[in-house]
């Protein structure tokens, strides 16, 4: 599905992110593999293999993110897809309780990283020459003139959660963060919809990761309620919203853009 093209992922050193860099490679495409964590980021690329390479991008870092998009844009020649899965769970804290810095620094990296990424991303779509060299912008100035964009296929996939739009009591920073990260998506979507980017944003419940997995051990009952709520009868896995990311990302969906896709096994229903 994604055969020739070339995806940058945030947040690859472990969970959904190194599921979807996993993934996109069985599918053809060739990745950045970005994290923090430079080491998990290697050993997700070392794991993918041929046409992966291993970055290291602190996203709520301005520099650090424009760098990263550079860096896949000269080592692959350009960006087509994107996946913004960095982020940071936060303490648990009733809200009168929460430590305002803490709030920041969960904000600063789930929504000011998912900003920073889209922007610089985004910015390297709109550069980059289409067949005809006209790139995206010539693409915005075909719709306008009330021609179809169909020759470009820019896809960015924000990671939010079900959090984004139903309560997470004890989570305040991180609902918060992830309502940003789907109104940063929707305004993406409408602005550059006419320019070929498309913007959607994933919204899993809780998934089989590290962070769900540091939960658990700190918190064992609430690993206990979480298993129990759900009625599919268990949690998903990073494999299930890696295929979700990959669906995002071909040719199958062209008019799918500001969406929010929730993935949560019928929690929400």
């Amino acid at each position: 599905m994604l055969r020739g093209r070339v995806v940058c992922v945030t947040g690859a050193a472990g969970g959904i992110g190194r599921a979807a860099v996993l993934r996109c490679v069985a599918e053809g495409a060739s990745v950045l593999a970005a994290d923090s964590n430079l080491e998990g980021a290697r050993e997700t690329a070392a794991q993918a293999g041929g046409g992966t390479e291993a970055c290291a991008v602190d996203v709520s870092d301005e520099a650090s993110v424009e760098a990263m998009v550079r860096l896949c844009a000269a080592r692959f020649g350009r960006l087509d897809c994107a996946l913004n899965a960095a982020g940071v769970e936060g303490e648990r804290a009733e809200l009168h309780q929460l430590d305002a810095a803490h709030f920041d620094a969960v904000m600063r990296v789930n929504a000011r990283g998912t900003f920073l990424c889209l922007r610089a991303q985004i910015g390297q779509m709109l550069r980059q020459a289409s067949p005809d060299g006209g790139g995206a912008e010539a693409a915005g100035d075909a719709r306008r003139r009330g021609a179809p964009v169909d020759a470009l296929n820019y896809s960015i996939v924000n990671l939010a959660s079900t959090a984004a739009h139903a309560a997470m009591a004890e989570f305040a920073a991180y609902a918060a963060s992830k309502h940003a990260v789907v109104g940063l998506t929707r305004t993406a979507a409408r602005e550059y919809a006419s320019r070929g980017v498309r913007v959607n944003a994933i919204c899993p419940s809780t998934t089989d990761t590290p962070m769900v997995q540091r939960f658990a051990e700190r918190w064992p009952e609430w690993q206990a309620k979480q298993n129990a709520s759900f009625p599919v009868g268990r949690i998903g896995t990073p494999e299930e919203v890696a295929g979700t990311v990959v669906f995002l990302f071909s040719s199958a969906c062209p008019m799918m853009t500001g969406t929010c896709l929730t993935i949560d096994g019928a929690l929400t229903s």
